[in-house]
């Protein structure tokens, strides 16, 4: 993406820069700004993959994002089940993918669901909430995630 948005901004600045060569100065600065701006934008969705995380904290389940963090009580939860997903390339609604981070919601198992999983595919925990609603997770270990719905 930063070699296609300086790519483009090149042809921009040389084309600009054939009708009036004075200008090749400002348009020189502008394609280095957007090279730090592109490149910082760049690196910041880098790190999406290592904040997304699961935090069990007694009752209450804390999954970090990107860009914030949801909660969800155990007494929010019906049920705790774990199976193998495999998450739609392309979904209707609102959706966040990338290697390592992925948000999207759809339909499982007959439940609209939220995916906060880190990978496309693989084993992961579903839980069922109490609003007839799902999260699914891909924990490193799901037993903790598993026995946490049964302990008191």
């Amino acid at each position: 993406m930063l070699l296609f948005s300086l790519l483009a901004l090149g042809g921009v600045v040389l084309l600009a820069a054939r009708e009036d060569p004075e200008s090749l100065p400002l348009l020189l600065g502008i394609l280095l700004v957007d090279l730090f701006l592109m490149g910082g934008f760049l690196y910041w969705l880098m790190g999406f993959p290592q904040r997304l995380f699961y935090e069990l904290n007694g009752p209450v389940l804390v999954v970090h994002q990107p860009l914030g963090r949801r909660t969800v009580h155990r007494s929010e939860v019906a049920e705790v089940r774990l199976l193998t997903f495999a998450l739609p390339w392309w979904t209707l609604q609102g959706e966040v993918s990338m290697p390592g981070y992925h948000r999207k919601r759809l339909r499982l198992e007959g439940l609209p669901v939220e995916a906060l999983v880190g990978a496309r595919r693989g084993e992961g925990v579903l839980l069922v909430l109490k609003n007839r609603s799902g999260l699914l997770l891909n924990p490193e270990d799901p037993l903790p995630l598993l026995r946490w719905k049964e302990e008191a």
